[in-house]
This record gives C-alpha cells, structure tokens and sequence, in this order.
C-alpha cells in the first residue's frame, strides 16, 4: 500500500519517514535483545486485553509484522511500548 493510495495520512513526518521506509523495503527486524527485554520487563505483569480495530489496520499490521519476521500482536505491543517510554512520539492534538 502506497502512502499516496493510503486512506491514511501520517500522523506528523516522523511517521511519513517510518511508512516510507516501510514501502522501500529499509526496514530491520526489532533485535533479538529488544524483544526479549520488553518480554522480560512485563513478564508476570502481563495481562491480555481485547481492542476493536478496522479491519485494514489489522491487516496493514500483520503485513508490516510479517515484513518485520515478527508477529502482529508483538509489533502492536512493541509499538505501545516504545510510545509509552518516549521511543515514538505522536502528535498529540489530534
């Protein structure tokens, strides 16, 4: 999916700079170390929850994950992750 053909604008460059990436094929898969230290940091605190998402937001995160050699719920969490200790900012006056 094309930004250009995208139902979806970024948010701000940052995120224009990432799907653009994406759409280059300039992606790195999340290190090994990462994964296993977010693992680590949330082992025995975890708890499952269920979100409602758009049918092509789900289907956009498998393909990036799938791109990524990870799976789609860990890219989602990496992502809230990584927001939630300032790894990735959003704009936030949306």
């Amino acid at each position: 999916m094309e930004i250009s053909d995208s139902k979806y604008e970024p948010i701000d460059d940052e995120e224009r700079s990432l799907m653009e990436a994406i759409e280059r094929g300039d992606t790195k898969p999340v290190p090994k170390e990462e994964l296993e230290a977010i693992k680590a940091s949330i082992k025995g605190t975890a708890h499952n929850i269920t979100i409602r998402m758009n049918d092509d937001d789900i289907e956009g995160m498998k393909a990036k994950a799938s791109r990524l050699g990870i799976n789609y719920q860990t890219l989602i969490k990496t992502l809230v992750h990584r927001y939630l200790t300032g790894g990735i900012t959003i704009n936030e006056t949306f």
